[in-house]
């Protein structure tokens, strides 16, 4: 009986490691949806933002979070580059939007692929035209679309660089 105990409570720490090597079969596969549903995982796993308190009021940022999102891409085999959004002038309206994109070799070509993450969810439905409050907001993101998107990597360490240097 322990030891079914001790085994049933190790196999979540086994289960982690198997995860690289199916993410670069997904790749080496070239299928998108199955990219897709990754990234789609892993974009709820880190769902919640973190938490900045100033001496006036505290509010939630995920620019962490993205930072995160990117370098568990960076840490995936055969991924070449990935970058956030995080160097453009964005409005700041709420819910926001980011975009995350990842550049990877698969079969002799250079792929690209981008992933929309909404920054914030509202308590309201639409039912044909009539938005009542339902639940309360959430600060959670998102996954709204992926798309494929060529030089949007390359661009987004173009535009870093920029701003950094005066």
């Amino acid at each position: 009986m322990r030891a079914l105990l001790l085994f049933l409570f190790s196999l979540p720490l086994v289960a982690p490691a198997q995860n690289t090597q199916r993410f670069q079969q997904a790749l080496n596969s070239n299928h998108e949806k199955a990219i897709d549903r990754w990234m789609e995982r892993e974009i709820h796993r880190h769902r919640k933002g973190h938490l900045v308190t100033t001496s006036s009021s505290s509010f939630i940022v995920h620019h962490p979070t993205h930072d995160s999102l990117v370098a568990f891409l960076h840490r995936q085999p055969g991924v070449e580059d990935a970058a956030w959004d995080k160097c453009i002038g964005k409005q700041a309206i709420w819910p926001g939007h980011s975009t995350i994109g990842m550049r990877w070799h698969a079969r002799g070509r250079v792929y690209e692929r981008c992933w929309s993450v909404q920054e914030g969810r509202p308590g309201t439905i639409h039912l044909f035209g009539w938005r009542p409050k339902v639940r309360k907001n959430r600060e959670h993101l998102l996954f709204k679309r992926a798309a494929s998107c060529t030089g949007f990597v390359e661009q987004q360490r173009k535009w870093c660089t920029e701003r950094r240097v005066p």
